[in-house]
């Protein structure tokens, strides 16, 4: 896709998104039983979460999940809540969107990703889905992470915390002491050290890998 293509495609997709807030503002407005409020916390999302989303435009789009809630609660058809340039995704392309594992604020960031790619995960608990982004030599690298996994199962690369920060590191059991756990950064920039299993504390585990994807 061009440049030119290609802004005029993020145009047209910010005019549809745009065109959905609307419709949701009228159907709000049209049945009085509603309020942003009360909606957002059936959401189980915080009070001014529509209020920024419609009025602010973060999110960009609603998560799947909060738009099909949503048209049940309104009482309308998915796809009133969903923008074309999305309904032309496939079903073998349907997104899931993330958020990222280091935003608190209201200004969310998301990003959404094709279910192929986490094709053993279990979407019945995609709250457990958040992304988290490493600047490497070569560029930004994003990392799906399930943080409903919390202990070690297997050699592989995990999610840890330490000091407000997230990092990720590969960590398999010692060669030399099988009470420790041998961690080793994912960025080369830090060593590799050695932890008792007992005070390990493990925030998740990375699903998938990836330095090409879809943020909004």
């Amino acid at each position: 896709m061009n440049k030119v293509s290609k802004n005029n495609f993020e145009y047209t997709k910010d005019i549809e998104n745009n065109n959905i807030r609307e419709k949701i503002k009228v159907i709000i407005k049209r049945d009085k039983k509603y309020n942003l409020r009360n909606l957002s916390r059936t959401l189980k999302k915080n009070d001014a979460y529509l209020q920024q989303y419609l009025f602010r435009g973060t999110p960009k789009i609603l998560p799947e999940e909060y738009r099909h809630r949503l048209a049940e609660i309104l009482n309308v058809n998915i796809t009133e809540l969903t923008p074309n340039w999305l309904k032309k995704c496939t079903p073998e392309e349907k997104l899931i969107t993330i958020k990222n594992i280091e935003t608190d604020s209201l200004d969310n960031n998301y990003i959404s990703i094709s279910q192929k790619l986490l094709f053993d995960s279990d979407f019945s608990k995609i709250e457990n889905l958040f992304f988290f982004q490493t600047n490497t030599d070569k560029g930004m690298v994003t990392t799906i992470v399930d943080v409903g996994i919390n202990k070690y199962t297997k050699p592989d690369l995990y999610l840890l915390h330490d000091k407000n920060n997230f990092f990720l590191a590969y960590i398999k059991i010692s060669e030399v002491n099988n009470t420790k756990m041998s961690i080793k950064p994912y960025l080369e920039t830090f060593y590799p050290f050695h932890i008792s299993s007992e005070i390990l504390k493990i925030s998740g585990k990375a699903l998938w890998q990836g330095s090409k994807i879809f943020q909004k």
